[in-house]
């Protein structure tokens, strides 16, 4: 099996021992994004909107890092501090994903500090 690991200079660096996204087997799996800039700062004090803007921005960042984008997304999860954000969230996600929309998981979180972080499957196109 083969491995490869992506960076994006679009996107926050890792904040951990992890890659931004890995393909294998066909697939591409993106690690979850949170609203951080480039310099690793964390925008939690905006306003949601914009905080999901900036997670599904650096999703989109490390999808195009593999060559793709989140409309080849077939797997989603989405992680809210607070799950009455979802219809919020639902209105600046559609504009990222294809169609047919690709599988989503949303559930609450117990994050400190930020709102929203979001990862994906996405598979390859042959």
């Amino acid at each position: 099996m083969d491995i490869e690991a992506f960076t994006s200079d679009a996107a926050p660096p890792p904040a951990g021992t992890y890659s931004v996204a890995v393909r294998a087997n066909g697939f591409v799996f993106l690690a979850g994004q949170t609203p951080r800039d480039r310099d690793n700062l964390r925008h939690g004090d905006a306003p949601f909107a914009v905080q999901a803007k900036m997670a599904l921005d650096n999703l989109q960042a490390a999808a195009n890092a593999a060559g793709l984008s989140l409309k080849h997304a077939v797997k989603v999860s989405v992680f809210l501090r607070n799950p009455a954000d979802a219809p919020a969230f639902d209105a600046i996600y559609k504009g990222y994903v294809g169609s047919p929309p690709p599988v989503r998981t949303l559930s609450q979180s117990n994050f400190i500090g930020f709102d929203v972080e979001v990862d994906a499957i996405l598979v390859v196109p042959d």
